[in-house]
């Protein structure tokens, strides 16, 4: 099947924009598309293995919503952690150097201990400059955003309490797969 919100024909075409685990690679070599590899290491409880792989599958903009939807799937953020996701969802309905901006200081309010954080600081590496606005630009390493979502969502699913981890992918890789099928991830 062809999702049509990722780019790439083979899986070894993602894999070529980040260093996969051995395991994940292995599994590939049976796998025709991104979406056979999806499922395969699904079925192999290669969870965390999938979340980077279809991070780097997706654009920027798919990727961030993919990961603003499955932070703010919990209720149990503080409120600077509900201003992150908020800002990084902001940042994907209108994705300028203001929204962007924005996220970097939801991200410092945040933190990074945990995925709300991370749904920001995706939005913030998402282009322009990694540094201040007033100095010089330092433009963000290609796909570092991905890194942000795959911690966003990874993070999510394990904490704080990781007996419902197994549950919680299953459910962020159907709405990563909703997306990358064009859908908006949510239904």
């Amino acid at each position: 099947m062809k999702l049509l919100k990722v780019p790439y024909e083979k899986p070894q075409d993602i894999f070529s924009l980040y260093e996969p685990k051995p395991e994940i690679v292995k599994l590939s070599e049976n796998a025709e598309s991104p979406y056979d590899l999806i499922t395969e290491a699904s079925k192999n409880s290669l969870f965390s293995d999938v979340i980077i792989f279809l991070a780097h599958g997706l654009p920027v903009r798919e990727a961030v919503w993919w990961a603003a939807n499955c932070a703010s799937s919990r209720t149990d953020w503080n409120e600077h952690e509900q201003n992150a996701i908020r800002a990084a969802k902001a940042w994907v309905h209108t994705p300028d150097e203001t929204s962007r901006r924005f996220a970097e200081e939801m991200v410092k309010l945040a933190g990074l201990e945990s995925g709300a954080g991370w749904a920001a600081q995706a939005a913030f590496w998402s282009g322009g400059s990694m540094i201040e606005a007033s100095a010089p630009i330092v433009a963000p390493p290609a796909y570092i955003y991905s890194q942000a979502v795959a911690g966003c969502i990874n993070l999510t699913a394990v904490l704080p309490d990781a007996s419902q981890a197994i549950e919680r992918y299953k459910t962020y890789l159907d709405i990563g797969i909703n997306i990358a099928f064009g859908g908006n991830g949510q239904s």
